[in-house]
């Protein structure tokens, strides 16, 4: 059976494929290599986000978020916590 999004997501914070590179208030910006592709992910505090992921093109600006996404909003709340 194949990974969920969410199971995908957690799998790449775990394995250190996240490079964060910019953080301002209203948005979380970094670089996630999953597998031999590196894409370009924006998470928005509104819930939106965009992603150079084939998922990314055509969801981007909702809040129907891709693995890449979720990975960068998963790190940044654990970044939160601590």
């Amino acid at each position: 059976m194949p990974e969920t999004r969410a199971e995908k997501a957690q799998r790449l914070v775990d394995e250190g494929s996240l490079s964060l590179l910019f953080r301002e208030s209203n948005y979380v910006r970094a670089s996630v290599q999953s597998g031999d592709r590196i894409y370009n992910t924006v998470v928005y505090a509104n819930g939106t986000f965009h992603c150079t992921c084939d998922w990314g093109q055509y969801h981007s600006y909702t809040d129907d978020l891709c693995a890449h996404a979720l990975a960068v909003k998963l790190m940044t709340e654990k970044e939160k916590e601590r």
